[in-house]
């Protein structure tokens, strides 16, 4: 795991590994989706060139979740941002507390107390657009005149396009909230994953003849795909299980609460886990209303007879199919 300090009041570090020089990489890196994957990598290169660490300075909350209370859009809430950065080969995560103070904290002066005076960077790596600073009036040509005051390099990484438009954390937020979860697979590098705690459910899976693991997400905040029945991979207990996923309202039976459950195929005995992670790989239809139990127990059978076809013909390509999600 990468060292984890926080930062604006909160506890730094004071282990050897602070004192030395860094190459530090800025922004909320909200999903770690390949845009952000490619200023990762330019940061673990200039640490090498420079003899440094490849650190990052990140915020919690994200901004839009202070600016904006109601948003539910975040697709990695922090455990599961510093697990992937750590597999990206970051050593450190430096975590920036976001509050009205920080909001309104001048764009310069968060440079000088942020970067500058508690992290010493060697140079400082950010992707083209990055804004910071009260009303986000600080951009990349403020941040290179006040770094270059004390000699510390900026790295500007230009934009990533893909699949016809830039990769951006907007742009999967978008394509999740529509169900098109394969698409939001292409952009992030590996299937869209929700984790949390496994939670009793209304055993009408059971009934039915499909037992389902329902699941709670971690927090509230978490971006939930849009409701429909969907081919996915259960992760618990170090082990990973083929899947069809619901999320939805169950509106056969007149459900009100929104729910994530999963039917994990050829597992025939009971499994009592407290966490999973659901990777989330592609959506077979929408969630609807049925005449009854028995319409749709036969939909749920040609639910799994699909997800059977779609795993098997499942090709990894760029997208990591086999090793388990961010332990949370």
């Amino acid at each position: 795991m990468p060292r984890v300090t926080e930062c604006s009041g909160v506890r730094m570090g004071t282990d050897e590994g602070s004192r030395r020089p860094r190459v530090v990489a800025l922004g909320g890196f909200d999903g770690v989706h390949l845009g952000h994957q490619l200023i990762i990598s330019r940061t673990r290169e200039l640490a090498t060139e420079l003899g440094a660490r490849p650190a990052v300075l990140t915020f919690d909350p994200l901004p839009a979740q202070l600016i904006y209370p109601d948003f539910t859009y975040v697709l990695t809430p922090l455990v599961e941002r510093i697990q992937i950065l750590k597999e990206l080969g970051v050593d450190e995560v430096h975590v920036v507390r976001f509050d009205d103070t920080v909001r309104a904290t001048p764009a310069e002066h968060f440079v000088r107390q942020e970067v500058i005076q508690k992290l010493r960077p060697r140079a400082v790596v950010v992707g083209h657009d990055h804004r910071f600073g009260s009303r986000g009036q600080g951009d990349a040509k403020l941040l290179e005149r006040v770094l270059a005051e004390q000699n510390i390099r900026l790295e500007v990484v230009p934009e990533f396009v893909l699949l016809g438009g830039p990769v951006r954390s907007t742009r999967i937020r978008e394509r999740l909230l529509l169900g098109d979860v394969r698409r939001a697979a292409e952009l992030l590098g590996r299937f869209y994953t929700v984790s949390g705690m496994v939670v009793p459910g209304t055993g009408t899976g059971r009934r039915l003849g499909f037992p389902t693991l329902n699941l709670r997400p971690n927090e509230r905040e978490t971006l939930v795909p849009a409701d429909g029945v969907y081919v996915c991979r259960v992760y618990l207990m170090g082990r990973c299980y083929d899947a069809v996923l619901n999320i939805g309202h169950r509106p056969t039976f007149g459900g009100e609460t929104r729910t994530i459950e999963a039917h994990l195929l050829d597992v025939h005995a009971e499994i009592a886990a407290s966490r999973a992670s659901f990777a989330v790989i592609e959506r077979i239809r929408p969630e609807r209303r049925f005449d009854g139990a028995d319409a749709l127990a036969a939909q749920i059978q040609l639910d799994i007879e699909r997800a059977r076809k779609i795993l098997s013909s499942l090709v990894p390509a760029n997208l990591d199919t086999t090793s388990e999600p961010a332990k949370v």
